[in-house]
């Protein structure tokens, strides 16, 4: 018989996240580039415009212009429009340092998703 009553679920059961202790968790403070998040001496527009001149920085080091010069030249237009806001690489690169990342780590995701964002602006 294919299907049977006393058959072992293919789901294992949800039951003991409810049992497991609850984990202790400490009150994590951001530390970015600017001091903590809660402190006073922390400025948004500081962090935001350092934030964008390095990831416009590292999109320009991202797309060199090779063979076609063509395409490669429209493609770094495109991608260092001037006037961009950058808000999904600083987001990106923010929630990495939340959680205790590096920053460099988070550059080549933060590129690629600002180059994402402007292929379907």
């Amino acid at each position: 018989m294919l299907f049977s009553a006393s058959a072992t679920p293919l789901v294992p059961s949800l039951c003991f996240l409810a049992a497991e202790k609850p984990v202790n968790r400490r009150p994590m403070m951001m530390r970015l580039s600017g001091g903590a998040i809660g402190s006073s001496n922390f400025d948004l527009r500081t962090y935001w415009g350092t934030l964008m001149s390095e990831i416009n920085q590292k999109l320009d080091e991202a797309i060199p212009v090779k063979y076609p010069a063509g395409i490669y030249e429209a493609m770094r237009y495109s991608v260092l429009a001037q006037g961009a806001k950058r808000a999904p690489p600083v987001m990106c690169v923010a929630a990495c340092e939340l959680f205790g990342g590096d920053r460099l780590a988070a550059f080549p995701t933060a590129c690629a998703l600002e180059m994402f964002v402007v292929i379907y602006k």
